[in-house]
């Protein structure tokens, strides 16, 4: 099929470098909640998919977009975190469907 030295021939096309492009920084870029640290303080920006019982479920506990949350506690998978005065358990499959970011 191809001859040796095709193998080794030199590509004739330019070396197109990629140029570097704005990186988003840590307070703008979304995560899933369940990768947030112990004691870090997240806002959430939304969830990951169109999950509508899941976002009634998640306003009725006090989770919105907007909203401010403390990670109070993780423990496979699972999250509690402090929404205002109130502590809230979120399991693992919720937890990874909140995107949040980073609060200042």
């Amino acid at each position: 099929m191809f001859s040796a030295s095709h193998r080794f021939a030199r590509s004739t096309f330019p070396l197109i470098l990629p140029t570097s492009a704005p990186r988003p920084t840590a307070p703008t870029a979304s995560f899933s909640i369940g990768l947030a640290t112990r004691g870090a303080r997240v806002r959430v920006a939304g969830l990951a998919g169109d999950f509508p019982a899941l976002a009634k479920r998640l306003e009725g506990m006090g989770i919105h977009a907007g909203s401010e949350l403390e990670i109070i506690q993780r423990e496979a998978g699972a999250l509690i975190v402090r929404v205002g005065n109130t502590r809230v358990a979120l399991g693992a499959g919720m937890a990874h469907k909140i995107l949040v970011t980073l609060s200042a």
